[in-house]
């Protein structure tokens, strides 16, 4: 007897002959057609877009389609430092559903986060890959009109130390599957990882060179982490990535002041970290970083952190925001800090240098145009955004910071020859938290995974993307 009986033979036989209802009855209602077969190639295929921007398609479920089977990927978190600190990756999802002919599907793929460089510098706000939630911007910031003109009345040319506003990245978006208004799966996607920019005087004169007479050898600086050493991902911090239902928490990044130095191990004796934001889940916004402190006084006799000296020196920080709730939960937005430094010294009062560092010699008389550039000047940083997700991740928290050396003049100088002291500044973004994932319960073989995607260069978006593969009747 064939296995392939209609219902409606079965039915009609009932109207003649209850033994053969009987036996019939065990057969099942979707009896009359073969079970469905996976077809070769994906039915549709979207990603999210370069430019930032989400892909959207809607169909309805043909005839003869039982199943769909998906991929889903969420948009990735930017960087803006190629080789250093990775953008988080979004996450991948894959699982299959039940579905009937005539609902209607909806799929929605990511873009991904981005971070810019502009003249090598990370100054261009950016925003967050658009998708069922979007990731988290870095917002355009302004240092206060106040501050930028007391700066120039000290010193109104261009200097290394009075800068734009720098910015992190920003997160990724996330990417879905809707079926009749119902969210089936949410990938989260990526927070966009962190940056750490520092300057501050440099030991010599307007136009000088350190291969110059008058440079002193044995100077020091407030600066942090010396040029000659690479940024590394440790420094900066990366981005969360979506690698579970839960979103990963952004990585802390950690520099350090060049001085002063442990007597034993040569290592610095002051580090400074930057806060990430936390990872969105179950449908809730992570919680952005913590906000920073700001240290004061004068540490090991080196390093100061309070106005001395008749220099004025100005910090700030700000926390992290949380990244928003629910499906479609965005990432949360980057905040931003400042910092300033200013010399309120005699400017007709010159810097006295002797050839090497040395107290003999010609010595040469430095007046502010030569020198002013190393102690004036202006920051501000934006904090890196979190992904979107069920559940957006948290952002970044922001860091502007202020030093000056403690135990020496400028170029090494000693009183009364010297008059100034070197200054520094250091701004971090930390890096933003992922979005959380989302599988329904009737997802048959669910699984969530890294796609993988993490940026690892500034400039370019890495797009989340959905694929479905029918399942259909012959």
């Amino acid at each position: 007897m064939s296995t392939n009986i209609s219902r409606r033979k079965v039915v009609a036989g009932a109207a003649w002959a209850a033994p053969v209802v009987a036996a019939s009855a065990a057969v099942p209602a979707f009896a009359s057609s073969t079970e469905c077969k996976p077809e070769g190639s994906a039915a549709y295929t979207i990603s999210g877009t370069a430019a930032g921007a989400k892909t959207v398609q809607k169909f309805k479920v043909p005839a003869k389609v039982d199943k769909i089977s998906f991929t889903i990927i969420g948009g990735a978190g930017g960087t803006v430092l190629s080789g250093a600190a990775q953008g988080g990756s979004g996450a991948k999802l894959t699982g299959t559903i039940e579905v009937k002919e005539g609902q209607v599907v909806e799929l929605v793929a990511a873009a991904g986060g981005i971070g810019k460089l502009v003249n090598g510098r990370p100054s261009e706000p950016v925003t967050g890959g658009e998708g069922y939630g979007n990731g988290g911007s870095t917002p355009a910031f302004t240092i206060p009109s106040d501050i930028i003109a007391e700066v120039n009345n000290r010193w109104a040319k261009d200097s290394m130390i009075k800068r734009p506003a720098m910015y992190g990245s920003s997160g990724g978006g996330s990417s879905a599957l809707v079926v009749d208004g119902t969210v089936v799966a949410v990938a989260g996607g990526g927070g966009g990882a962190g940056i750490t920019v520092a300057g501050g005087s440099n030991n010599v004169a307007q136009n000088d060179s350190k291969d110059g007479a008058y440079y002193n050898p044995k100077a020091i600086d407030a600066g942090w982490r010396p040029r000659n050493i690479p940024i590394s991902a440790r420094v900066v911090g990366g981005g969360g990535s979506a690698t579970a239902a839960a979103g990963s928490d952004g990585i802390e990044g950690i520099d350090y002041y060049t001085e002063p130095k442990d007597p034993t191990t040569g290592a610095s004796r002051i580090s400074i970290g930057s806060a990430a934001g936390k990872g969105g889940a179950n449908g809730t916004g992570g919680a952005g970083a913590a906000k920073p402190g700001l240290p004061t006084g004068n540490r090991f006799d080196t390093i100061g952190f309070s106005s001395q000296n008749n220099q004025v020196l100005f910090s700030s920080s700000a926390a992290g925001k949380q990244g928003g709730s629910g499906f479609n939960g965005n990432g949360a937005d980057g905040t931003s800090a400042y910092s300033y430094q200013l010399d309120n010294n005699d400017k007709n009062t010159p810097e006295t240098v002797y050839p090497g560092g040395g107290t003999t010699g010609t010595p040469r008389h430095m007046t502010y145009p030569d020198v002013g550039f190393n102690f004036n000047g202006h920051q501000a940083i934006v904090s890196s955004g979190g992904g979107a997700g069920y559940g957006g991740g948290g952002s970044g928290a922001a860091r502007a910071l202020s030093a000056i050396l403690v135990n020496q003049k400028w170029n090494g100088n000693t009183a009364p020859n010297g008059l100034r002291q070197n200054i520094s500044y250091g701004i971090q973004a930390g890096a933003g938290g992922a979005g959380g994932s989302y599988l329904a319960s009737n997802v048959i073989d669910g699984a969530i995974e890294s796609s993988g995607n993490g940026a690892t260069g500034a400039g370019v978006r890495n797009p989340g993307s959905v694929e479905i593969t029918f399942c259909k009747r012959s």
